[in-house]
């Protein structure tokens, strides 16, 4: 397989569709052929009587890329739940075999591919496999993102120590939505002290940005803002691996 990372989060609705977004802007502006893919989405709704990612739309529309649907999100679920648990309401059976068969179909076509979880390392995908599992499967690095404030420690150095126990390599961590509330004493220490107990690098952290719209694809200071916070040479693939 190619060159890709995998994106999880320390929860779910921590941003990691901003950060997938804007990590694959900025590998554009490095002059990669980059592509990206969310392999399982719940919660997603119907339009025009298809099954709608509303993350993967607003990839689309932001990065401008634009690949199969069913390479990118093999697995759209209706109902907003667990995907073990969506899946079964729906008759469906998440095979990450065949989600790694996708994936490298992606890979054939992209230098590299950003590959954003769904919630975090500990999601059931069916009866027996986990978010984890598919990351192992895949043998992509990972990269976290966090949230900002006070129990992101917790929170944090639970999905690393889990990565390190499993055998999941890491890239870094990113933390996310700084400013969205009261900037206190944890979110001005919380950085330094992940970084130190979790042993892994912190990124970069990036702002709450008023004016991206998800529901729009709209996010016109993304790029801009992941350029200047966010240390993304730690991710370039080699020369031997391009």
């Amino acid at each position: 397989m190619r060159t890709g990372l995998f994106i999880t989060g320390t929860d779910t609705g921590v941003g990691k569709t901003v950060v997938t977004a804007g990590l694959v802007l900025a590998l554009k502006e490095r002059g990669f052929n980059v592509g990206f893919m969310k392999p399982v989405a719940s919660g997603c709704p119907v339009l025009d009587g298809e099954v709608v990612s509303p993350d993967v739309r607003f990839l689309r529309e932001v990065t401008g890329i634009h690949d199969d649907m069913d390479l990118v999100c093999p697995y759209r679920l209706k109902q907003p739940a667990a995907p073990s648990i969506a899946s079964r309401l729906e008759d469906t059976h998440i095979q990450l075999s065949y989600i790694v068969d996708q994936y490298f179909q992606l890979s054939l076509l992209h230098e590299i591919v950003i590959v954003e979880g769904i919630g975090g390392l500990m999601v059931p995908l069916n009866n027996n496999e986990l978010v984890s599992d598919l990351v192992l499967q895949l043998g992509l690095e990972l990269v976290i993102v966090s949230r900002p404030t006070l129990g992101t420690i917790n929170h944090t150095l639970l999905t690393c120590h889990t990565a390190k126990m499993l055998g999941i390599p890491m890239a870094g961590i990113i933390i996310n939505g700084f400013g969205k509330e009261r900037i206190g004493l944890p979110e001005r220490t919380n950085p330094d002290e992940i970084e130190h107990f979790s042993n892994t690098p912190v990124l970069g952290i990036l702002p709450w940005m008023r004016d991206l719209n998800m529901e729009l694809g709209k996010a016109p200071s993304l790029a801009a803002e992941f350029r200047e916070r966010v240390n993304i040479q730690p991710l370039l693939p080699t020369d031997d691996e391009v």
